[in-house]
């Protein structure tokens, strides 16, 4: 296992809302005790927070598009 992996794993989750009651208790743990995981954390957090602002123009047959590519890649089809 790799240790800062895992940590970055247990992060992306703790952003995603994911984590389970154990997780949370050691990701809690974490954060507390580690100042530069802590800063990360908070980091990412405004990352997501400011990405989630983000609105793009999208052209109306943009979903149609995506989709009928989608099928055309298909295994099978």
């Amino acid at each position: 296992m790799n240790p800062k992996k895992d940590e970055k794993k247990l992060l992306h989750r703790a952003l995603d809302g994911e984590m389970t009651k154990s997780e949370t208790r050691k990701f809690e743990r974490k954060i507390q005790t580690d100042a530069g995981a802590r800063q990360e954390f908070e980091q990412l957090k405004k990352v997501v927070k400011d990405t989630e602002k983000l609105t793009l123009p999208v052209p109306p047959d943009f979903t149609r598009k995506v989709m009928d590519e989608t099928r055309k890649r298909m295994p099978g089809k």
